[in-house]
């Protein structure tokens, strides 16, 4: 006898995967439309869609925009969304602050000038630079706060500036934790592919996903609307996850972090934890 029950929808994580984003900003573009960009509100979930197209174009071309945007999901299994379709408004270059745009080009101009100065080093890239809004002339650079060199790599750096006449003629450093950037470059990858694989359908209720590392250790927090009755459900969100993690591509991402991933339901409810200390 055939069976009427419904079958869960499937869960398959990939990391080498490509995201739905991708998929629906590719499949449009193949057909020709000037797409500016395509996002994602995880919760309601929410695909965004931006077309340079005139109003009568966007009207015309919405309902064929959005059965091309269905068939994506719908062979994804994700049946629980919205869409929405918007006309990318041009930014007249003269509604621009002519600060801004003196600040965004005299920052472009210095990325070789600061490469050149931090490969003696032993930066073979560009550290993340930026400015400070409160003090006029004044960059910031990250560095790792390993770094011992601080007082030297400033030195030089202003030294290149003023050589170079740039507006900028003082350096600040941002310090980061190294090892915690590389353990979050690990971790995003991971969490994205989750996230995608499982929002938008309705028998996960996913309503948000987040991450935090603390002291060496990744925490990884699943918000759904499930609880208790669900059991199948959980049961085979928790396999798939337990599946993924035991993965040698997975484990070869992570390393040897320790994680903790906690599946919740309504009202905070911990439905599932799975630990690798």
């Amino acid at each position: 006898m055939a069976s009427n029950e419904k079958k869960l929808a499937p869960i398959i994580l990939d990391m080498g995967g490509t995201s739905v984003a991708r998929e629906i900003f590719d499949t449009l573009n193949s057909a020709e439309y000037e797409i500016i960009s395509v996002g994602v509100i995880p919760y309601p979930h929410t695909i965004t869609i931006s077309l340079h197209l005139t109003n009568e174009e966007l009207e015309k071309e919405k309902p064929i925009v959005t059965k091309k945007v269905e068939e994506i999901l719908a062979a994804h299994y994700i049946d629980d969304y919205k869409i929405k379709i918007e006309k990318f408004e041009n930014v007249p270059p003269n509604d621009l602050p002519s600060e801004s745009e003196e600040i965004s080009k005299e920052m472009m101009n210095l990325f070789p000038i600061i490469l050149k100065t931090m490969k003696k080093f032993g930066y073979n890239t560009t550290p993340s630079i930026g400015y400070n809004g409160k003090k006029s002339g004044v960059l910031i650079i990250e560095l790792p706060n390993t770094e011992k060199r601080k007082k030297t790599i400033k030195q030089a750096v202003e030294k290149a500036l003023k050589k170079e006449k740039a507006k900028f003629k003082k350096v600040e450093f941002k310090l980061y934790n190294k090892s915690k950037r590389l353990q979050d470059y690990r971790w995003s990858p991971i969490i994205n592919t989750i996230s995608d694989n499982i929002v938008g359908k309705s028998d996960y209720m996913l309503k948000g996903i987040s991450y935090q590392i603390k002291n060496g250790k990744t925490f990884i927090s699943l918000n759904t609307g499930l609880d208790k009755s669900k059991t199948e459900n959980v049961t085979y969100l928790k396999e798939t996850l337990k599946k993924f993690f035991s993965l040698e591509s997975t484990k070869a991402r992570i390393k040897n972090d320790n994680y903790d991933l906690i599946i919740y339901g309504k009202n905070k409810q911990v439905l599932v934890k799975i630990t690798k200390n």
